[in-house]
């Protein structure tokens, strides 16, 4: 399955408002994309232009006397389909907090989304995301450091046909770090995860990730990070004419390059293996890539175009 997606942010408005002394930023978007196989099918491929409306709100404040910062935001949109728009639209909120410094951070995020059709024939699968993490690392100057990471990622579907898809996975890393300069660095590292189904015990799973990466500013005028991964996943049960073990090469990718203060080039890209909502298959693989073009045109107005490319295996 394969799918290309177009989308251009005609409109994107930032205020910032002053508030007891405090930041607090809103930004309105409008995004108008195409999607040239929305319901994800080898076969009889869907298109659709679509339209997502998003305000979201942050605010940001420096807390006195210990270096560390404090973060909330929180956003709500509506998104418009041409193609069937009564299966196929859809709202989007989430909120978020997260405190923090240059050694240490600690993030709780929640959405409430929804998953694509797999058809015309079928409804949206509504379903709540809750996403809590925390990340370590003990020293960005001296050239050798440590890091530690854990996170609990909870999918919560809310249509009762779709409750076996009800699951928790549990991710626990660890990294070694080479820090080329404060702002650059080399890694290696290792991350364990554990996918466990509330009403589905043949899809709980076992994975191992082994993490080739760079960080930081990478390269004049370019920073962002860059990863190869080898991933594995083990199913707790066998079932006949389901794979148990698979494993495969993944990596993770954005790359930012800013020519001037007004303009960036971001190049993005992942390959992994995502639960998949077939039947007849435990999971699938997703390998995407894109590329941005964003362009400040005012101090408050900023345009932008995406076009990405993703396959689906």
């Amino acid at each position: 399955m394969k799918k290309i997606t177009l989308l251009a942010t005609l409109m994107f408005f930032s205020v910032s408002v002053i508030y007891a002394d405090k930041p607090l930023k809103f930004i309105f978007s409008e995004d108008i994309g195409y999607d040239d196989n929305i319901y994800l099918s080898c076969e009889d491929e869907t298109s659709s232009a679509i339209s997502s409306t998003q305000l979201f709100a942050e605010y940001l404040i420096n807390i006195p006397n210990t270096g560390l910062k404090f973060g909330a935001n929180a956003n709500v949109g509506y998104n418009a389909y041409l193609e069937s728009p009564a299966k196929n639209d859809y709202m989007n909120a989430g909120a978020g907090l997260n405190i923090g410094n240059r050694f240490f951070s600690l993030e709780e995020e929640f959405l409430y989304t929804a998953d694509p059709a797999t058809s015309e024939l079928t409804d949206r699968a509504k379903r709540i995301n809750n996403y809590a993490s925390l990340k370590i690392k003990t020293s960005s100057e001296k050239m050798f450091s440590i890091g530690f990471s854990a996170s609990d990622i909870l999918d919560k579907y809310i249509d009762e046909q779709y409750e076996s898809l009800n699951r928790n996975r549990i991710n626990i890393g660890a990294q070694v770090y080479y820090n080329l300069s404060s702002r650059t660095s080399f890694y290696i590292g290792y991350l364990f995860s554990n996918i466990n189904y509330e009403n589905n015990e043949y899809n709980n799973s076992i994975g191992n990730s082994f993490i080739l990466g760079v960080n930081g500013t990478v390269a004049q005028k370019i920073k962002g990070s860059a990863q190869i991964s080898y991933d594995t996943r083990s199913y707790d049960k066998d079932v006949e004419g389901l794979e148990s073990n698979a494993d495969i090469f993944g990596y993770l990718l954005s790359l930012t390059y800013e020519p001037t203060n007004r303009s960036s080039i971001t190049l993005s890209g992942e390959r992994k293996m995502e639960e998949s909502a077939f039947t007849d298959n435990r999971y699938y693989i997703s390998t995407e890539v894109g590329i941005q073009y964003s362009q400040k045109i005012r101090k408050k107005w900023e345009a932008g175009l995406f076009v990405s490319y993703e396959n689906i295996d």
